[in-house]
């Protein structure tokens, strides 16, 4: 299963750390609450305004009133990476993935030459969901080999690898037992607890045709998680019919003329 998506925290990540000279990724690590209560700067002040507008435009889908607010931010910092990952984020929730990955692809070229691994390997997932989610498969997989090659602590990315390996509609682009490694690593390193990194074994191993395997690691993803279990669910009733699973391109909002 791809990761659940950062809808709006992406974006407000992005303008809170405007100005900063830091990377957008590194300031990931400060999380949220009481670390930004009060801004550390001036800059961090107008970007929590920012911020703030964004989200509540955001939630109430108001597409004008978020644009206006990255427009403003553009005028206060042009040369922000984490701007373009704010309109990329913007592009995701209205399903236009083309126009995300542009984002991120003018994301990617305002990082520093020097000592940005990390970011560009957060950079090149996010593209490389993108890319999936428009059904452009074999882009999404340069794009998520790219990002373990940066990263190789970068979760996300091993997850949706091997995702995409096990679920794409493109055989060009399967490889079950590719999915199979790369997910299997991923389960060791959480400490065979999180969900979402099981189910995505499941469906490697239902793609290698192990099916006994993916039923007993679906059954050990649905014990674990918290909240709805449809989906996984689903996965399990494919695995008992020695079915494996089949990823979908999404719907996409194709911009007016």
């Amino acid at each position: 299963m791809m990761m659940v998506w950062r809808v709006h925290g992406l974006a407000i990540l992005a303008l809170l750390t405007l100005g900063s000279s830091r990377s957008f990724a590194a300031e990931e690590g400060r999380g949220w609450g009481s670390s930004w209560t009060v801004p550390h700067s001036e800059q961090e002040k107008i970007g929590r305004d920012l911020a703030d507008r964004l989200s509540k435009a955001l939630r109430a889908k108001e597409w004008a009133a978020a644009a206006k607010v990255l427009d403003e931010a553009e005028r206060a910092n042009p040369k922000s990476a984490g701007l373009q990952v704010a309109r990329a984020t913007v592009a995701m929730v209205r399903h236009r993935y083309a126009e995300a990955a542009g984002y991120y692809d003018r994301a990617l070229s305002l990082l520093p030459a020097q000592g940005q691994a990390t970011a560009a390997s957060f950079l090149h997932a996010e593209r490389g969901y993108a890319h999936a989610l428009a059904g452009e498969y074999r882009l999404a997989r340069i794009d998520l080999e790219r990002a373990i090659a940066l990263n190789k602590n970068n979760l996300q990315a091993h997850n949706n690898y091997a995702w995409l390996l096990a679920t794409c509609p493109d055989a060009s682009v399967r490889d079950g037992k590719r999915a199979a490694e790369f997910a299997r690593a991923a389960n060791q390193r959480t400490g065979k607890r999180n969900p979402m990194i099981l189910d995505t074994l499941a469906a490697a191993e239902a793609e290698a045709g192990d099916f006994r395997a993916a039923i007993s690691d679906e059954k050990r993803a649905i014990a674990l998680v918290k909240g709805n279990r449809d989906l996984y669910q689903q996965h399990l009733q494919s695995y008992v019919k020695s079915t494996p699973i089949r990823e979908t391109p999404q719907p996409l909002d194709v911009p007016k003329s």
